[in-house]
């Protein structure tokens, strides 16, 4: 799904929900080094359903200078790890 270019920055790339447009932060993950490289997945949720984008920040120069008036945002599917605990029953 398309995006305006304007919210996802306003949004998204800032780590804050958009509540005029809808969007919802839910998660950042990558990897962050003291700000000289950044490449981070930012996931958010629209309309119930869950979306990513990639932000990249490598050698000076940003991916979103580059993005058209939209952006293309894939769906996303979550999943949620379940972590079991096991005991011996003694008798």
């Amino acid at each position: 799904m398309k995006f305006p270019k304007d919210v996802i920055l306003d949004s998204v790339a800032e780590r804050k929900n958009h509540d005029a447009y809808g969007l919802e932060f839910v998660q950042e993950l990558g990897n962050d080094d003291a700000g000289y490289s950044e490449m981070v997945v930012i996931i958010f949720k629209y309309k119930d359903k869950y979306y990513s984008v990639d932000i990249h920040h490598v050698n000076g120069e940003n991916n979103y200078d580059h993005w058209d008036n939209e952006v293309e945002c894939p769906e996303v599917v979550r999943k949620e790890a379940i972590q079991y605990y096991w005991e011996e029953v003694k008798q």
